[in-house]
């Protein structure tokens, strides 16, 4: 699917109708396309006047409803706001805390605007667990006790180096994808997660920690710090940065967190960084996210 750009203006522009949401919701979730039976795959559809959210198939006669299979499931929220929604916590680097969204849209309830917003994280959540690290590779352990509290706040953090050639034809070096899962830094709990987040035969930099230097699967380098900052800039300089920026973000933002809820909150960081060259496509990336997210009850996210 070829994502859409929009500004602010432009969204705003495009976006003024529940039926302009209910359009793009439709198309987000069948990547680009109006309608694809989950049934026979047909492409035809029907749709009544009077029941906007079902859409039948021509051939087999499959009824299907917008937010079936979304993140939208559970919600009776109107689908434009929910749109809205997905724009506004795209927008910032810095995101967007619940109170503050919820002034935003104009609504009534806190606790309504909190789970859209931790679903929607939850989304983009699922949607970075499709991909896995590779090539080059800095893994890390940090302590996120000060920003988040009340539960385990320990995180691995893995970064990608990625090279790439400027204006002047000169080789660049920058972090590309990061992944970051809240665990202890055992031997144990970093060999699940280079299991489930990097591919097989990436080189990972590292530090001298005996949790991480002899993990499987992997070619891995390390190299004792001391915790000396010309070495930490030299050996892993994109892990410690997006460590620090992720402790400033989650304390400039949100003045900390409730631990129980970190893995979604680090989830929106992490997207958003992940695709930081593409800031215009940030939201209908999102939206895509979120019309094919597994669906999540306001329960489970409570839990």
């Amino acid at each position: 699917m070829a994502y859409e750009k929009l500004g602010f203006t432009e969204f705003f522009e495009r976006f003024s109708s529940e039926e302009d949401a209910r359009q793009f919701l439709w198309r987000a979730k069948y990547d680009g396309k109006d309608f694809v039976c989950p049934r026979c795959t047909h492409e035809q559809f029907y749709q009544l006047h009077t029941r906007p959210e079902i859409r039948h198939c021509k051939l087999c006669d499959k009824q299907v409803r917008l937010r079936v299979g979304t993140i939208l499931q559970f919600s009776k929220t109107a689908v434009l706001t929910w749109v809205r929604a997905i724009f506004l916590v795209m927008q910032d680097k810095r995101g967007i805390s619940a109170l503050h969204l919820k002034r935003e849209l104009r609504m009534k309830s806190y606790d309504t605007v909190w789970t859209m917003l931790h679903k929607i994280r939850e989304a983009l959540r699922q949607r970075d667990e499709l991909y896995k690290l590779k090539d080059i590779i800095e893994l890390d352990g940090a302590d996120l006790r000060h920003q988040a509290s009340r539960g385990e706040a320990e995180i691995l953090v893995a970064i990608e180096t990625k090279q790439w050639i400027d204006d002047r034809g000169r080789t660049k070096e920058g972090a590309g994808f990061a992944k970051v899962v809240v665990s202890r830094e055992s031997k144990i709990r970093a060999q699940e997660f280079v299991d489930k987040s990097i591919e097989p035969g990436a080189h990972v930099n590292t530090d001298g920690s005996e949790s991480l230097i002899n993990l499987k699967n992997i070619d891995v380098d390390y190299q004792v710090m001391h915790a000396l900052p010309e070495t930490l800039d030299r050996w892993l300089p994109w892990v410690h940065r997006f460590i620090a920026n992720l402790k400033t973000w989650l304390i400039g933002t949100y003045h900390g967190v409730d631990a129980k809820h970190l893995t979604r909150y680090l989830a929106e960081y992490i997207y958003r960084f992940n695709r930081r060259h593409d800031l215009n496509g940030l939201f209908h990336r999102a939206a895509v996210a979120c019309a094919t997210a597994t669906p999540v009850t306001s329960h489970a996210l409570l839990g």
